[in-house]
């Protein structure tokens, strides 16, 4: 069977052609094997026809040169069956590979099936596309979390400054109640030497007096012992009396003329102490702003919560994971697993809340619902929902105005009651064994406020 690959051989080497010369009988050979022969015989003659070549240095064979090099490329690009030095033009679909026409016909394929090279490369294309297809979604899946992450740094970013001039603007606060203290006590302090000054000038004013009273008898005296002796003895009883009369009791300083000191830096600090806790407050509860659904505003104190257009100062749009974005919902910045916690909330004239409970388990999944204890009021209904169910709950008398959220985790308890009458409105009674979050829910631009706890300072 004619081969390509045995054309394009060298006679000599029988290796395909390098640098191929032409022979005046037309046969060609490697430039360098035909010279080596010719090394070794007397004559120049063609290796096949023994033609005697006329000249030592043959022309090149450029025509011969590229088909070579054109071959050899195929070859090594496995477009040439390495067997039979065939194009492969027949693709096995059983073994899977390119073959060529002599191999279809050989005892390894010949009850393979076999199709055309142009049509199983569009099948396996396709295939390759179908598997392509989940790849192409993975990119697309962390070409989103790199976004998503380019957006998570630039809220941090915003998120940092805004705390940091909140938290600026809290301790401005502070050392403006420090400097109004410090102001006050220098002001009693200077009151305090005021009065006292007052004082010490009355009392400097009277003793002044009495010694120049005292100085004025001692003067009449002297003038009066240098009389002559007779007129002297007359009067010296007298004169006698008047300055036993004239002579007043020792002077003596009074007991607190000094600055009281002791009252001005005794316990100095603690002093403020007492004082500041009419300007701070205590939460039981401070609201996660990395929770909140975006419609949320909360305060600057992350006390209340109230209905609104997104936030400004999260203008990003993406999702976090903790975000609520089911519900108008915030939680509780802190967990409870264990042990009894309780917080009120002031509900004013809002028409349109819940409160309770959410399990973390349900957050992570996503589905609040499977994790959720709550009290809702909504179009002047009680409904009292859980996992399991929702119950109507009837309405307590009066107004409502404080409610009153307890949970009792050891004994399974979460308890709802009008604050201000100590009346209770609906009770769970479940096994809590997840982490759980406080949990706040309003449709009304009117805030829900987290009470803070009375504070009281003792020694």
């Amino acid at each position: 069977m004619w081969s390509i690959q045995k054309e394009l051989s060298c006679p000599i080497c029988h290796d395909t052609f390098k640098d191929p010369v032409l022979l005046s009988c037309s046969h060609s050979f490697c430039g360098a094997c035909v010279q080596a022969w010719w090394g070794t015989k007397r004559v120049r003659e063609c290796p096949v026809c023994k033609a005697v070549s006329p000249t030592g240095k043959p022309p090149r064979n450029l025509v011969l040169k590229n088909l070579c090099e054109a071959y050899l490329l195929e070859v090594g690009s496995g477009l040439v069956c390495s067997l039979h030095s065939e194009r492969l033009k027949l693709y096995c679909l059983d073994h899977r590979h390119p073959i060529c026409v002599v191999c279809r016909d050989s005892r390894q394929h010949s009850h393979h099936a076999c199709a055309p090279v142009s049509e199983a490369a569009g099948l396996r294309r396709s295939e390759l596309q179908e598997a392509l297809r989940p790849l192409r979604e993975k990119v697309k899946l962390f070409t989103e979390m790199k976004e998503n992450l380019v957006k998570t740094t630039e809220e941090m970013k915003a998120q940092t400054r805004d705390t940091v001039e909140k938290i600026k603007e809290g301790f401005r606060a502070l050392r403006e109640f420090l400097l109004h203290e410090e102001i006050s006590r220098i002001a009693a302090l200077t009151q305090e030497l005021r009065f006292k000054s007052n004082m010490m000038k009355r009392s400097f004013d009277v003793w002044s007096l009495r010694i120049q009273l005292m100085e004025k008898t001692i003067k009449s005296m002297e003038e009066a012992m240098r009389d002559e002796d007779t007129s002297f003895l007359l009067r010296a009883d007298a004169l006698t009396r008047e300055v036993q009369l004239s002579l007043p009791d020792d002077p003596k300083l009074a007991t607190g003329s000094l600055i009281d000191v002791a009252k001005h830096l005794g316990n100095m600090s603690y002093s403020v102490w007492c004082n500041m806790k009419e300007k701070v407050s205590c939460t039981p509860v401070i609201l996660n702003p990395n929770t909140a659904h975006r419609e949320l505003q909360l305060s600057q104190g992350l006390t209340s919560v109230s209905c609104g257009p997104k936030l400004p100062l999260m203008a990003l749009t993406h999702s976090q994971p903790e975000r609520m974005n089911q519900h108008r919902s915030v939680l509780g910045s802190r967990s409870y697993s264990t042990g009894t916690h309780s917080w009120d909330v002031d509900i004013g004239g809002n028409r349109e809340w819940a409160l309770g409970v959410m399990a973390q388990e349900a957050q992570r999944k996503g589905d609040i619902p499977s994790g959720l204890w709550m009290l809702r009021f909504s179009r002047g209904k009680f409904t009292a929902f859980s996992p399991s169910r929702q119950t109507p709950v009837p309405a307590p008398r009066g107004e409502l105005r404080t409610v009153s959220v307890h949970l009792d985790l050891d004994q399974g308890k979460l308890t709802f009651s009008d604050a201000d009458t100590d009346t209770v409105i609906h009770t769970f009674r479940h096994s809590f064994t997840d982490i759980m979050f406080p949990y706040f829910n309003t449709w009304s631009d009117v805030p829900l406020k987290i009470l803070p706890l009375k504070l009281s300072v003792a020694v």
